[in-house]
């Protein structure tokens, strides 16, 4: 059972992995992709400053790779459920200092091959790409809208001029890779190519952007409707405050109609009985 079990997973595309959450190099916890993902730039960047135990994705640093920070040697282990290490993520600084450090690199252009038939992962959609070569840039985007936000494009079109997809893409950077300097540089990229590329992130940011746009439409359609929510709950209590004012209002106003009358009745009273008194002839007595 166990072996029909591996041979089941082995076949299992890499989209199906992430999906079932099952690790093909049976580590032994899961990382998502985003975790994955900073492992790799971890590695890539700390490679001169520390010490990788791969099997259970955590790091020891040997020397501080920011000599003007205060940076804990470790242990750092990346996963779930850590005990005695430090736990290494996304929003830890040391991190996010990498993340930060790498995105202001200046990168030359570089040959980078690809290797899918040593991989022991299978990645349908690039099994038509296999043997082929052609040219990938990956550009960052920052969006400034209701929050700001980064968006990777990535470029990619062959020799032959057919332009990959952007899963295409990102498939491609979960294949182990060899590096060599381009022969000419940057001069080696062609005109059209760079037009090509132009094209695509053109493409890809227009598409970004308006996405973005129906975003914010509706978290701006969202805020209005709380907004109206907000000035009708206002308006109601506000009538209801001047329905119980009218009341009192009236309630005053009856009150002091009766003391004026009450007033008007006393006034009267006294004046008729001076009056009477007025009218009564006087008594004279005898003696």
């Amino acid at each position: 059972m166990k072996d029909a079990r591996n041979n089941l997973l082995e076949n299992f595309d890499e989209e199906v992995h992430e999906k079932l959450r099952v690790n093909l190099q049976e580590s032994k916890e899961y990382l998502s992709k985003y975790e994955y993902w900073l492992w790799e730039i971890t590695k890539h960047y700390l490679e001169p400053y520390a010490d990788f135990a791969i099997d259970e994705h955590s790091f020891i640093l040997r020397e501080n790779p920011f000599v003007d920070e205060k940076i804990h040697p470790g242990p750092y282990k990346l996963g779930k459920n850590i005990d005695d290490v430090n736990i290494y993520r996304v929003g830890h600084p040391l991190a996010q200092r990498i993340i930060e450090k790498t995105k202001s690199l200046s990168l030359v252009v570089q040959e980078l091959a690809f290797n899918y038939s040593d991989s022991i992962k299978k990645i349908n959609i690039l099994e038509s790409l296999i043997a082929k070569s052609g040219w990938l840039s990956v550009i960052n985007l920052t969006i400034n809208s209701f929050e700001t936000e980064d968006q990777i494009l990535l470029c990619s079109v062959t020799d032959e001029g057919t332009e990959l997809d952007i899963e295409q893409c990102k498939r491609l950077f979960s294949l182990p890779a060899s590096k060599s300097p381009l022969l000419g540089g940057d001069s080696g990229v062609g005109s059209h190519v760079k037009n090509l590329i132009n094209q695509i992130a053109q493409k890809q940011q227009a598409e970004i952007l308006q996405m973005n746009a129906v975003r914010n439409a509706g978290f701006f359609d969202t805020e209005m409707e709380k907004l109206d929510r907000w000035a009708e709950d206002v308006k109601s209590s506000m009538e209801i405050e001047l329905k119980e004012l009218d009341k009192e209002i009236k309630c005053r106003k009856t009150e002091a109609k009766k003391i004026l009358n009450l007033e008007e009745k006393v006034t009267a009273h006294r004046q008729k009985k001076k009056k009477k008194e007025k009218k009564t002839p006087p008594f004279f007595f005898f003696f």
